[in-house]
């Protein structure tokens, strides 16, 4: 019986270490991709206050002539795992906007409140985002179909 407990724990603390790495191979690509946005500013931190009152000072257009939600989308966690065209972590907003074509409050609650199934097993998690710029997402995204 113990050579077969041996073999359990050594199989137990394996899989741990495999599992452990892919994890953490994760978290450092995700890392690598949002650096060139800057850090990432929680709800409550005092960087996501000043995050949030940054386009409503722009006049709700981006510094580029695009929309507030475009803008949004550049400076905000979301470009870790999606892109406009491409699936990444998370599907492509052309995607997203198709599936949910004039249905921005099913897209706002998921930016505010996070989401899992929709896509697949990969959860999305909350967003630090004020309403406004929920709905400025979504609005953005949902004119990309």
């Amino acid at each position: 019986m113990t050579i077969v407990k041996k073999l359990l724990v050594a199989s137990a603390a394996a899989l741990a270490l495999v599992a452990g790495n892919s994890f953490a191979a994760t978290d450092e690509a995700i890392a690598e991709r949002v650096k060139p946005y800057g850090t990432v500013c929680v709800a409550g931190d005092p960087c996501a206050e000043a995050v949030a009152a940054a386009p409503a000072a722009a006049g709700g257009e981006a510094a580029g002539g695009g929309s507030q939600g475009e803008a949004l989308f550049t400076s905000k966690t979301c470009v870790a795992c999606h892109s406009v065209d491409n699936k990444v972590v998370g599907p492509a907003f052309k995607e997203v906007a198709a599936k949910y074509a004039g249905d921005a409050d099913h897209i706002i609650a998921s930016i505010k409140n996070g989401s899992q199934g929709n896509w697949g097993p990969i959860p999305m998690p909350p967003n630090a985002v004020s309403d406004e710029e929920a709905a400025a997402l979504a609005e953005w995204i949902l004119s990309l179909n």
